[in-house]
């Protein structure tokens, strides 16, 4: 597998949200052309917040218990604060068998940055290599 080439990549899938000694984080699967990884993913408390607001209910108030969640891997820039001041917005996909919905939700310049290195700079396992999950574990 070729590192230098620009990868579009797919959505990184949420196996957990949580707070550990070390702070809160995303436990991310993330899937490349050659595999698949499972990361630790750094939040501040605000945004750790957010989402774990966002996937500890099931969004669609059904019984379906198969669904789960993914972070989409770009941010959105939203002007709706007054005086023309930048709002970055991120996503979540909330998926069951038969349906999806994307929730959007304000993030920190922090996430937004980590958000744009991940779909700018990464591009392979290798390149996550020093984030996989079983390194930075308890």
């Amino acid at each position: 597998m070729d590192c230098a080439i620009q990868y579009n990549h797919e959505n990184l899938k949420i196996l957990q949200a949580s707070k550990d000694h070390f702070g809160s984080h995303l436990k991310l699967e993330v899937t490349f052309p050659d595999g698949t990884i499972v990361i630790r993913w750094g939040l501040d408390d605000i945004d750790y917040l957010k989402i774990i607001d966002i996937v500890k209910s099931n969004y669609f108030d059904s019984l379906e218990k198969d669904y789960y969640f993914e972070l989409m891997p770009y941010v959105v820039v939203s002007l709706d604060k007054p005086y023309g001041q930048q709002k970055l917005l991120a996503n979540l996909r909330c998926i069951e068998p038969k349906k999806a919905a994307k929730i959007q939700f304000e993030c920190s310049d922090r996430f937004a940055g980590n958000l744009e290195w991940f779909k700018k700079e990464v591009r392979c396992l290798q390149d996550l290599d020093h984030l996989r999950w079983e390194k930075l574990k308890d």
